[in-house]
């Protein structure tokens, strides 16, 4: 039923293109249009600067990256050529190992024998007793201090290699940091290029309506309807007696059915299958067949016909109404096509539209919705002009 998806429109208000004006019903200026042009201007601005701003963000923060991811190449180069130089040091210290070792088994005593006191005692001087002992420690002593040496540099190149991978994980927790940062940057971008749409959606709207006003001679304080483009009043075209029925279903006679009033019932022919106030439904559903030709209720003027007023894409005609001054709406829904243009002007025996089952709808049907003093898309919010729905009887006559 088209009262359960007005509630949904009024939850979502304001993330699709509806057109809104939260000021007075009766105080309706021009000027508020052209405010609501610039208002809407000003924020795609803002929106648009937002976009290069971001955009310029982005480029910051990948460079930022590629910097970053640079060094971490750099760092495990670093750490690859400081292993080669621990792994080299190692070798040298294994080899001055082995040559100590061949040195000491060389002049030391070796399986039993006296080879290291021989060739010490065999000296024939004492002279060349010193020499020949000097030679041993320092030979021994050189390769005691070049493998110290070597295990100094290896201790200092482990802890550098410890602090490059430190550095390497910082750098790595830096680069995802970045990471996500971008990512946020994007998801905004995202987000505000998701609202562009309905903003441009409001200036061409709003745009549209100050330049039909303009067209209509009307200047920024003049107040819409009432001192200018004044809907023509409700005129009698003809009269017919009315029956008065109840029940969730009632069949309506053919022909037109018209009040004293000048309104009249929308359809020739067909039923109704839910009245107004029946669980919450703000309007009266008719239904008989799809193409069953829908007239407007009374005369005024069409000032809205689209279907992207209504979140599930109910292709809808809206008239304006003037009873002896006092604005009143009706709202026709679910049309199959339209039969009449925004700013025409229409009576009772005016063709707007066609039945049909466009938007949340399960079968051909009409939706007739009104209200007084403000309507939905001219003068006011849906949350305001919820408030002022009415029983479409107070002014059709019954079937």
């Amino acid at each position: 039923m088209f009262w359960k998806y007005q509630r949904k429109i009024f939850i979502n208000v304001l993330l699709i293109s509806i057109i809104i004006l939260p000021i007075s019903a009766h105080a309706t200026t021009l000027k508020e249009y052209e405010d609501q042009v610039a208002k809407y201007t000003a924020e795609l601005k803002e929106k648009e600067a937002k976009l290069a701003k971001n955009k310029e963000d982005v480029e910051k923060v990948k460079n930022n990256i590629k910097n970053i991811t640079t060094k971490i190449s750099q760092t495990e180069n670093e750490i690859v050529n400081i292993q080669k130089e621990i792994d080299r040091s190692n070798k040298e210290i294994e080899e001055k190992n082995a040559e100590s070792k061949r040195v000491i088994e060389y002049y030391q005593i070796e399986n039993g024998n006296n080879a290291y006191l021989e060739y010490i005692f065999g000296a024939e001087t004492i002279t060349d007793m010193i020499y020949r002992m000097s030679v041993v420690e320092q030979l021994t002593d050189y390769n005691d201090k070049i493998m110290k040496e070597l295990k100094i540099l290896v201790e200092q190149n482990k802890k550098k290699k410890i602090e490059l991978n430190s550095k390497k994980e910082d750098l790595k927790k830096l680069q995802s940091s970045l990471e996500e940062e971008k990512k946020k940057i994007e998801a905004d971008s995202a987000q505000v290029e998701g609202t562009i749409p309905s903003t441009k959606g409001q200036i061409e709207f709003y745009q549209q309506r100050v330049n039909y006003y303009r067209n209509k001679g009307c200047s920024s304080n003049d107040v819409i309807g009432v001192t200018c483009d004044v809907p023509k009043k409700v005129v009698v075209t003809k009269s017919s007696t009315s029956s008065s029925r109840s029940g969730s279903s009632s069949k309506v006679d053919a022909g037109p059915v018209i009040g004293d009033n000048g309104f009249r019932f929308p359809v020739n022919g067909g039923r109704i299958s839910q009245y107004y106030g029946n669980g919450g439904h703000k309007g009266l559903d008719i239904t008989r067949g799809c193409g069953t030709p829908i007239y407007a209720v009374a005369s005024g003027r069409v000032y809205y016909v689209g279907n992207n007023l209504d979140i599930y894409g109910a292709k809808m005609v809206l008239i304006v109404h003037n009873v002896n001054g006092t604005l009143v709406f009706s709202q026709y829904a679910h049309l199959q096509g339209y039969n009449v243009s925004v700013g025409q002007d229409v009576d009772n025996n005016t063709v707007i539209g066609y039945m049909g089952t466009t938007g949340y709808s399960t079968g051909c049907h009409l939706h007739l919705e009104m209200s007084e003093g403000y309507g939905w898309a001219y003068n006011t919010t849906y949350w305001t002009y919820t408030k002022h729905i009415i029983n479409p009887f107070k002014y059709v006559p019954r079937p």
